[in-house]
């Protein structure tokens, strides 16, 4: 059991594995991490192909028809990635947000408590890595875990999911 109070419910609905699911990939795309993937891609098949050209094409040929060709199959295996790591979430979300399932929050002045139907937790402000929101959901992480939880934004009310957010954001900075 938890000390601080549950002061906030929701239970979740038939598309909510499936919103949450387009909220992580949405968080992805905003993260510079995953453009510094795609870039990297894109130069490995941009020098990849532009040496394939050979003997016969010149410098300046290869530094412009490179990235030109590399486009396409980067796109390819960026879509690839991003589908893959959508219907892999929407999966792993649907266990937990299976329809009807009942989660409740609490925010107090240093912890945060969260129930849901398998587990019931507080955890301390200090002990989480980050927090970031994606429409109508919220990303927890905490340290040393590789595991980030979703939990409905409808959960918090905007003015402590706002204090919790720059706590985090505090010690990172």
């Amino acid at each position: 059991m938890t000390d601080t109070p549950m002061t906030e419910r929701w239970v979740a609905r038939r598309d909510s594995a499936n919103q949450a699911a387009w909220a992580f990939l949405k968080l992805t795309l905003r993260r510079p991490a995953w453009w510094v993937y795609v870039a990297v891609v894109e130069l490995l098949l941009a020098l990849g192909l532009g040496y394939s050209f050979g003997d016969r094409s010149g410098m300046a040929t290869r530094v412009v028809w490179g990235p030109v060709f590399a486009v396409v199959p980067t796109l390819g295996i960026a879509a690839v990635g991003l589908g893959v790591g959508y219907f892999l979430n929407r999966r792993m979300f649907g266990q937990r947000l299976r329809e009807g399932a009942v989660f409740e929050a609490g925010i107090g002045e240093r912890s945060l408590a969260l129930r849901g139907p398998w587990a019931d937790c507080e955890l301390s402000f200090d002990g989480l890595a980050w927090v970031r929101s994606s429409g109508d959901w919220v990303f927890l992480k905490q340290k040393g875990s590789p595991v980030i939880s979703v939990w409905s934004a409808a959960l918090f009310l905007p003015a402590d999911l706002g204090r919790l957010e720059l706590s985090v954001g505090a010690r990172k900075s």
